[in-house]
């Protein structure tokens, strides 16, 4: 097995300890790494009902056993219990630090406890310290990863010190790679909770050192192929890069997010669309090892952000009323530096641009209104007057001044940027994620576009699409790749078998495919302990209520029957609990 794949560090920022520990090799057969070994030990070590924010809560950094050795396999997982929701939550990113990852040796990270102090956790080679982060003090996002440098480094912005619920992980944000966020669930505020400012790390192992040096010959010729792949498939579907041309899709498909989603296309999209801001990009930026250069660096009318998406350009630009460049360049930039999920940011904003101009609550901002949005953020950020409200995120929020109605939420994690009144197994995919509302576990829409609105295998597609990626992210591989290749995506899952088989995993299509469920039932099983049930597993009124625009909406009585028959597939009870049976099946104790 290589080097990688056997230990992990645990770090008590409580005592000061730091102990390496084996992973049993029954738990790699089993969850194989990424998030199925975040999972394992998550529901094994966080007891229900712990706060998020306590000292008992903690925080699982995982990567993927393919990490450092093949293309598109240098992300990690961030998981825990979230802050936002309160339940099982786990991100993704790239850059640099899942590879550093690998290189010190460890499969993965669990940290616990509390420092008495602001501090850092720093491995540098054959050293391992916590430290002050006093040198971080007063610093952005940015800056701090500049300051750690030439460590690749995972840190917090002032939000995340704040402990606002939707802070996120920011990763080698000053540098010539492609940045990371750790973006969805809170995790930095978790961070923030800890007292934990950074995570910095440089490995002592070189690339050569994470493979046997007698199936070398293999890997190289497995590696070639996966670049092929990559090349003759994936550059092209990935197109400018960042998702960003699903805002074409979206505004053809009328799902985009206008307003508070009060409406699915604005006259002047193009002016948000892959033309223009191509127009504008003045780099790529890539993750070590990986050919497809997607993070797009852009400069508009002096304002510059070094990797923009579509869910920052949907849910800032659209979805808040701007159509200019410049201003969501800014406004992602703004999030960037403060440490804010960019996509949690935008509909936090855009429900209280909607409540001050129905009267409701006045947050002192309005669709459209750019220094606004730019003065909420900050406000956000630092907890200041009604940022204080806003940064328990919308379904706190909202319930505060009495308007549940607006929030664009599930289970208190805000909406992606498609609206599923006219993709409705994208309804199906939010109200069933296993972190809240999320369009990666099952992007659905470009299977569903040619019949967007009928129940007809939703159920289906979600189920698979869920449990194909909870065994992909187990590896670590990157979403971009089955999401936006142009060939045959179950071709590339072939490859990944062959991929492991080089590190000596032998696992047929069937058996990956279990482990994806196994995992998802895992997770499931978390949020179970916390509450969840079927209850939660809804939709925001807004989404059963005629759009404004179309007049589309999403009946009450067929989501219901569509949840019935996704539970059904998974062998859920109706209340949407794993039953026993299925967890015998799965072997989850």
């Amino acid at each position: 097995m290589p080097a990688q794949d056997r230990k992990l560090l645990r770090v008590n920022l409580s005592d000061g300890s730091m102990k390496v520990e084996s992973i049993d090799s029954d738990l790699i057969n089993k969850y194989i790494g990424g998030k199925g070994l975040a999972a394992h030990y998550a529901y094994k070590e966080i007891r229900g009902g712990v706060d998020p924010l306590s000292p008992e809560n903690k925080l699982f950094i995982f990567n993927g056993i393919l990490t450092g050795i093949y293309p598109g396999f240098t992300r990690y997982v961030v998981a825990s219990k979230s802050p936002a929701t309160g339940i099982w939550c786990d991100a993704y990113s790239g850059g640099r630090f899942g590879q550093e990852l690998a290189r010190t040796g460890f499969m993965g990270i669990i940290i616990e406890g509390k420092a008495p102090t602001p501090s850092m956790i720093r491995i540098d080679g054959e050293s391992m310290t916590i430290e002050g982060s006093g040198i971080l003090d007063g610093k952005n996002a940015y800056e701090r990863c500049a300051t750690l440098k030439p460590l690749s480094a995972m840190v917090i912005g002032p939000a995340g010190r704040k402990m606002v619920k939707f802070a996120c992980i920011m990763n080698d944000m000053d540098g010539p790679g492609r940045a990371g966020v750790i973006g969805r669930g809170g995790l930095g505020a978790v961070m923030g909770s800890k007292n934990l400012d950074a995570v910095a790390i440089r490995g002592r192992l070189r690339d050569r050192d994470l493979i046997r040096q007698e199936v070398s010959k293999d890997v190289s010729a497995t590696y070639l192929k996966a670049i092929k792949y990559l090349r003759d498939y994936v550059v092209k579907g990935i197109d400018l890069g960042g998702n960003l041309p699903a805002v074409e899709m979206s505004a053809g498909a009328k799902v985009l997010p206008v307003n508070n989603f009060m409406a699915g296309v604005v006259e002047g999209w193009e002016r948000l669309a892959v033309p223009e801001i191509r127009r504008n990009t003045i780099k790529h930026h890539t993750c070590p090892l990986c050919p497809l250069a997607c993070g797009v660096h852009v400069k508009a009318d002096g304002e510059e952000v070094d990797r923009i998406e579509y869910e920052t350009v949907a849910l800032n630009g659209f979805n808040c009323g701007h159509t200019d460049l410049r201003k969501v360049v800014r406004i992602c930039r703004l999030c960037n530096e403060l440490g804010l999920d960019t996509m949690s940011a935008g509909v936090v904003a855009s429900f209280a641009m909607e409540c001050t101009e129905k009267g409701i609550y006045d947050f002192g901002v309005r669709f459209g209104d750019y220094e606004g949005h730019l003065r909420l953020i900050k406000k956000i950020a630092e907890r200041e007057g009604v940022g204080d409200l806003l940064a328990e995120g919308s379904k706190r929020a909202s319930e505060t001044v009495k308007a549940p109605e607006l929030a664009l939420q599930v289970k208190g994690l805000e909406f992606p940027g498609y609206d599923p009144r006219g993709v409705v197994g994208m309804g199906l995919a939010y109200a069933t994620a296993d972190r809240g509302a999320d369009h990666l576990r099952a992007w659905t829409i470009t299977a569903e576009l040619k019949d967007p609105f009928t129940m007809r295998g939703k159920a289906e597609l979600t189920k698979y699409l869920q449990d194909r990626n909870a065994a992909l992210w187990t590896l670590i591989c990157c979403d971009n790749i089955p999401a936006n290749t142009t060939g045959n995506p179950e071709e590339w899952v072939d490859l990944c078998l062959e991929m492991l088989k080089t590190v000596g995993i032998e696992v047929d299509k069937a058996g990956f495919m279990r482990t994806g469920e196994r995992i998802y039932n895992l997770t499931r099983l978390f949020s179970v302990r916390e509450g969840i049930s079927r209850k939660d597993d809804c939709l925001p009124a807004k989404m059963h209520d005629g759009r404004p625009d179309t007049k589309w909406k999403i009946e009450r009585g067929d989501f219901e029957r569509l949840l019935d028959a996704y539970y059904e597939l998974r062998g859920w009870g109706k209340d949407g609990i794993p039953t026993a049976d299925k967890l015998k099946e799965l072997g989850i104790p």
